[in-house]
């Protein structure tokens, strides 16, 4: 895949359009519904509070790696094989944020990522050599993996969960 300045923003912007859509398309009374099954993220607060979480974790690798420090990736005192765990720790920490108080923090989070995107041309998005921090990924992806994609994800589980088949 190939990580382009115009091709991640629009693609950030158009993904998060839908989870934003998808949200206002449920009714004030189930926003707050407990998820069918058995799933990590048991409401939409909990998903919502997901991508945000991860919004934050990248704003901290970034920051930390551009000023030239090795940022803690995926979390400081969590290795990727910890993934699980930190996802749940990062559920528990929202959990007193009602999603009123989460949606304007992940419109920020996302404003956040769209201008780190913004910052960088196509070859320094794309280049898994570009910046030493991102320990042989482009940048571009790790803006893809924190944007877009996880807002597919965000939809798709929050459609399965409350029995939404039409955002599949």
């Amino acid at each position: 895949m190939t990580y382009t300045h115009t091709g991640l923003l629009e693609r950030n912007d158009d993904e998060f359009a839908s989870l934003l859509d998808l949200i206002g398309s449920i009714p004030a009374e189930r926003l707050d519904e407990e998820f069918a099954g058995s799933s990590r993220d048991r409401n939409v607060r909990d998903v919502v509070a997901h991508v945000h979480a991860w919004h934050i974790l990248l704003e901290r690798w970034y920051s930390d790696g551009m000023t030239g420090g090795s940022p803690a990736i995926p979390a400081e005192g969590y290795a990727w094989r910890q993934l699980a765990q930190l996802n749940e720790d990062l559920r528990l920490q929202w959990q007193d944020t009602s999603l009123a108080e989460l949606m304007p923090l992940l419109r920020a989070s996302h404003e956040s990522l769209q201008a780190m995107v913004a910052l960088h041309d196509d070859r320094e998005l794309d280049d898994p050599e570009a910046f030493a921090w991102t320990r042989g990924s482009a940048l571009g992806e790790y803006a893809l993996e924190c944007g877009a994609s996880h807002y597919a994800w965000a939809r798709e589980t929050i459609a399965a969960g409350m029995g939404l088949d039409t955002w599949s």
